[in-house]
């Protein structure tokens, strides 16, 4: 059942102000702990036709990501995923996982599609907890990884 509250409707997964609003709080969590937390930026390289794709999208993330990973749609387009405990090891693998899946995929019985992917790390890549600053380095991983073609995942070590 859907809470509507946090919930997007079309997509089933978390709203972008709530989305962001844990992210702070798992990064909070991550540095009073000292352990990892992984950040990863989605988008599809063509877009989406539908509102059908764009579930289906969900879908497949919802399937492959850990019940503890949290999953929010932060644009029209875009998805965000924070993977508590992980690494960039952790993360690169997961988020190869989810880019290969999604091109294996066929949306609509005969389209396939491709993604984007951009990783930050806390505490590797961000040693504050300036969500901001960790946002910002994904959006900037993801950018890049567009501008190379797309069907990427960048990371800075």
């Amino acid at each position: 059942m859907i809470n509507p509250v946090i919930q997007d409707f079309e997509t089933e997964v978390l709203k972008g102000e709530f989305f962001y609003y844990l992210a702070n709080l798992e990064i909070i969590r991550s540095m009073r702990y000292q352990d990892f937390a992984s950040f990863l930026l989605l988008e599809s390289d063509q877009g989406f036709d539908n509102g059908q794709d764009m579930k289906a999208f969900s879908h497949i993330l919802r399937e492959e990501f850990r019940i503890t990973d949290i999953i929010g749609r932060v644009n029209h387009a875009r998805f965000g995923v924070i993977l508590p405990h992980a690494d960039l090891k952790g993360a690169h693998s997961a988020g190869e996982r989810i880019r290969e899946r999604i091109e294996n995929f066929f949306f609509n019985e005969r389209q396939r599609r491709t993604i984007s992917i951009g990783v930050a790390c806390f505490p590797i890549n961000i040693s504050s907890i300036d969500i901001k600053t960790i946002i910002s380095l994904a959006e900037e991983m993801l950018k890049a990884a567009k501008d190379d073609g797309g069907n990427k995942l960048y990371y800075k070590e």
